[in-house]
């Protein structure tokens, strides 16, 4: 069996807290021989929004308890420059993406890998993977 490569959007990791989604905890854990990424550009979203919030008790759960199931994978210049080209390729279509939305979409292309969110987005970019575990467990 070949291995998947998954990287988590923000809106999923947000979604993995303490008592709540067991579906989602269940579908990381039956993944867990897969290899599943947390790209710095997420972490950082996720910690600015608890750092934001002052919910630090959640902020530690995430760092102890979460952040270990994935592997962390680190931008490379290649990815800002792939990002680059799609940031405005899509502006040029009228279509706005974040700069942490396109990174992802850069670092998923760069590890053939398949990301897992819930943003709808995504499907103005065919040559990005996408899985949403929210409603596909």
């Amino acid at each position: 069996m070949n291995s998947a490569v998954y990287l988590f959007d923000t809106n999923i990791i947000s979604a993995l807290r303490p008592d709540q989604n067991l579906a989602l905890f269940n579908r990381i854990q039956e993944n867990a021989t897969q290899t599943l990424c947390l790209c710095e550009p997420v972490i950082f979203e996720v910690e600015r929004g608890y750092e934001h919030r002052q919910a630090y008790q959640q902020l530690t759960h995430f760092r102890a308890n979460l952040m270990p199931l994935f592997m962390v994978i680190s931008v490379q210049l290649a990815d800002w420059r792939v990002a680059a080209k799609i940031w405005g390729s899509e502006r040029r279509q009228g279509r706005q993406f974040s700069d942490v939305d396109v990174l992802l979409a850069a670092m998923t292309l760069r590890l053939n890998g398949i990301l897992v969110t819930a943003d709808s987005d995504f499907s103005a970019l065919p040559f990005v993977r996408t899985e949403n575990w929210l409603i596909d467990t």
